[in-house]
């Protein structure tokens, strides 16, 4: 069975296509070369209205009859009836190679505009794309009947909730990663399983982590006070309460685990410098607590 988004590329790509040729096809049948004809009609009429009105004078001074003059009309009328009709022949004429050359690209860009795809681009790519949305649906379902039949593997448990958190489904998360605490002490008493826990519970209400997301936090600094994700979940609870000091303290103890020379260093040293200048702001007397913070 092809996938739908098989369907929608496709979809997208003739309708790209189409645009183009939109845009384009009406200049190509629409070349200047065509305004050739127009301007040379223009000079034959200029022509003819000069020789008719040298006529008119010619017979008001007696140089020519009444019988020369209307012969001289009928020459001159003759005369500008074959020079339109090869204005329009030739205009036509220069008309029939743009209009080839204007089909021949309308046909001839989407031919080619394909085939370098089937040559250059790789038409299983969505194909391969769709398969690992399948596999990983099938995962899915097979880690969920897995904990069906064995509700006590605590780590099935963390993995199905770091799923549903890469899903946003921040509940389905939470009620995940409680159940495989309740499963294993030894999960229970994990740093890192208590801060996602915290922070599935902190999104689904709003991104806060106000009540049992900081509760969390703070048992997990008392279980692993080094580790990363824990100081910098501990920073922002405390930031979040406004405490600048306590923030400061753990984004700094956590600064001095990276690289100098890394992005994360730049990151987190601008939001200490932003801590800080929120701290002397609303609260003067917190400047000393802050540069003594860990460094």
């Amino acid at each position: 069975m092809v996938p739908f988004a098989v369907y929608l590329f496709a979809g997208v790509a003739v309708l790209m296509v189409v645009l183009v040729l939109a845009w384009v096809g009406p200049r190509l049948f629409s070349a200047p070369g065509v305004r050739v004809g127009p301007d040379r009609e223009t000079t034959n009429l200029e022509v003819y209205r000069d020789e008719m009105t040298q006529l008119a004078v010619d017979y008001q001074c007696g140089r020519i009859s009444s019988e020369s003059l209307e012969e001289a009309r009928a020459e001159l009328n003759r005369r500008l009836l074959d020079d339109t009709s090869e204005s329009v022949a030739s205009a036509r004429r220069m008309r029939a190679p743009v209009r080839a050359v204007g089909i021949a690209v309308m046909f001839l860009v989407p031919a080619l505009a394909g085939g370098l795809y089937l040559n250059v681009g790789n038409i299983n790519a969505l194909n391969i794309v769709a398969d690992g949305e399948k596999k990983e649906q099938d995962f899915y379902r097979q880690l969920k009947e897995h904990l069906q039949h064995n509700p006590r593997d605590a780590r099935a448990w963390v993995i199905l909730g770091r799923y549903e958190m890469g899903s946003d489904r921040f509940q389905e998360a939470a009620k995940a990663f409680e159940a495989g605490i309740d499963a294993s002490p030894k999960v229970a008493n994990d740093a890192t399983v208590l801060c996602e826990l915290a922070e599935a519970i902190g999104m689904a209400q709003g991104g806060l982590f106000k009540g049992r997301p900081r509760e969390l936090v703070e048992k997990a600094l008392t279980l692993a006070p080094d580790n990363a994700l824990v100081l910098e979940m501990a920073g922002g609870a405390a930031y979040e309460a406004r405490d600048y000091a306590s923030a400061a303290m753990y984004w700094k103890t956590l600064r001095s685990q990276i690289p100098t020379d890394s992005q994360a260093y730049q990151q987190i040293s601008i939001a200490i410098a932003r801590i800080e200048a929120e701290a002397s702001a609303t609260q003067p007397d917190e400047t000393t607590a802050l540069s003594t913070a860990a460094p």
